[in-house]
């Protein structure tokens, strides 16, 4: 049987494009032209268990993004590759913080050392002086 039906600039039917659908651009160059439409055999509209056939796209197209991406996240390896940069950035600043309290803690040390030298050296020699 021959009908007159509506194409989209992809070929399709109009109504059934999905990407006029989903880009929203149902007022793009349509042109009536004859096509073909083939109906099923008789025996073959429902599938072995009852069912109806229906086109496999039958979602609903999500909203667009700037990306293009649609509503999908990052990928997962840009969230591996950042959770690895930031935890070695905190075990670089850790370990610079561990390095600056044991550098206090030498400098603290030595100059208790220095002091109780000095405290004996001062104490010897002003019991001799007198």
């Amino acid at each position: 049987m021959w009908v007159a039906v509506a194409n989209c600039v992809h070929g399709f039917p109009q109504s059934e494009c999905l990407i006029c659908q989903t880009l929203g651009s149902s007022s793009t160059k349509s042109t009536a032209t004859k096509t073909k439409v083939a109906s099923p055999p008789e025996g073959l509209s429902a599938l072995p268990n009852g069912r109806a056939s229906r086109p496999l796209a039958t979602r609903e197209p999500g909203p667009a993004t700037a990306n293009g991406r649609g509503g999908r996240g990052p990928s997962p390896l840009l969230a591996i590759l950042v959770a690895i940069v930031v935890g070695g950035l905190l075990v670089w600043a850790f370990a610079g913080i561990v390095s600056v309290a044991f550098h206090i803690a030498e400098f603290v040390a030595l100059a208790l050392v220095a002091g109780w030298v000095g405290y004996k050296l001062g104490h010897a020699r002003g019991r001799r002086g007198h």
